[in-house]
């Protein structure tokens, strides 16, 4: 099976660095990014905050751990006979960065895409991709709207009750190995 992975917030544990990293920018305190739209969390421009993200990409794309258990949970598919696809918001230009922060932390990576803050639905129709692992509330409700179900990592930021038809909320990646199991034939 072709299993689509996004890489910030399910397999980087970027938002609590990032967090970090903003508290100290801004001269602010916040504990819980209550929003996927940081900008808004700490109510400044959205220009603003891409600028900060933008003079300060590398520190801010090789400082986060890996999510916890995501390295396994990627093993455990490999072993499995998967094939896994990284679909990432973030820019071509990013692709170095990138590559290298999984090399640094050993997770297996053969195919990285980037979307560069577009849809990633023709990314993921167009490489086939059967199931996909997403953080982002907005992205996982346009990939299940295409047919593509979508195990959505619980995060701070995508704590919609009601979740649409496609979608199946995963606490951990233990739980998103144990949700794989209802698409296998």
């Amino acid at each position: 099976m072709r299993i689509g992975v996004d890489i910030d917030g399910v397999v980087s544990d970027s938002y609590p660095a990032w967090l970090q990293e903003l508290n100290l920018h801004y001269g602010k305190n916040i504990t819980v990014v209550s929003d996927y739209d940081m900008h808004l969390v700490f109510d400044v421009p959205r220009d603003d905050m891409n600028n900060f993200f933008v003079g300060n990409v590398e520190r801010l794309f090789m400082m986060p751990k890996p999510v916890s258990g995501a390295k396994e949970g990627i093993e455990t598919l490999l072993r499995e006979g998967h094939e896994v696809i990284y679909v990432t918001a973030r820019t071509p230009e990013e692709k170095d960065l990138t590559v290298r922060w999984l090399t640094m932390y050993e997770i297996p990576h053969k195919h990285v895409l980037f979307s560069g803050f577009k849809s990633k639905v023709h990314l993921i129709k167009q490489w086939g991709i059967e199931v996909f692992i997403e953080d982002y509330q907005v992205n996982a409700k346009a990939i299940a709207e295409s047919g593509v179900p979508v195990l959505l990592l619980d995060a701070s930021y995508n704590q919609e009750k009601q979740l649409p038809k496609g979608i199946t909320r995963c606490h951990s990646w233990q739980e998103i190995l144990e949700g794989m199991r209802q698409f296998k034939a």
